[in-house]
């Protein structure tokens, strides 16, 4: 099986994912057997990159170390995708899952919420690492996604990407949660950490 993905968001995330894409390709090919080709990449400052027939990740890689744009990809040829904004390229591409991994906007959610919800309008499963959409509009897009029977993920915005929510909705679907306490802040958690194990000061 293979799963086509649109990159939105090109930052220390999306490169992240990219270089775990690299290292995990064979694993996930033979342990879960699926494959994963990135189809489109956008970003605000790094450029863009629309190609049906897959992007090779470590290209994008290497020139994103060297300080150059995504753009450098197809050097010397044209580029349709350099001027398309998010929302057309999400239009646009030939993906089953727009990764959307923007920056936070926590007072308005957007333009992440616009993405996300041009990705279902456009029948693309989402996932994403933005705290926004998910703090102040997840009813509505959690509601938007059943109504076009496409997944939504949010596990990346909370505890650091730890998957709390799978947890609880498929490892303990019998239990009722009463309450959860603790710092579920990855930032805040690596401080005190330091604080406590170092004695830092802060």
């Amino acid at each position: 099986m293979e799963y086509k993905i649109g990159l939105i968001g090109c930052g220390t995330v999306g490169q992240g994912f990219l270089e775990i894409l690299v290292k995990k390709r064979e694993y996930l090919k033979e342990r879960l057997g699926f494959e994963v080709k990135i189809v489109a990449i956008n970003d605000k400052l790094k450029g863009s990159l629309l190609m049906p027939e897959g992007i090779e990740v470590e290209i994008i890689l290497q020139l994103l170390e060297q300080g150059k744009k995504i753009d450098e990809y197809h050097e010397g040829k044209p580029n349709e995708a350099r001027h398309m904004d998010p929302l057309e390229m999400i239009e646009k591409c030939d993906a089953d899952i727009i990764a959307e991994l923007t920056y936070t906007d926590i007072k308005t959610a957007e333009p992440a919420t616009s993405y996300i919800k041009k990705a279902f309008q456009t029948g693309k499963h989402v996932v994403t690492s933005n705290k926004g959409p998910a703090a102040l509009n997840h009813r509505e897009l959690k509601r938007l996604a059943q109504e076009n029977k496409l997944f939504f993920g949010i596990e990346g915005t909370v505890m650091s990407g730890t998957p709390v929510f799978s947890l609880f909705e498929n490892g303990l679907a019998g239990n009722k949660i009463k309450e959860i306490k603790g710092i579920l802040n990855g930032t805040t958690n690596f401080i005190l950490s330091k604080m406590e194990i170092e004695n830092m000061d802060y």
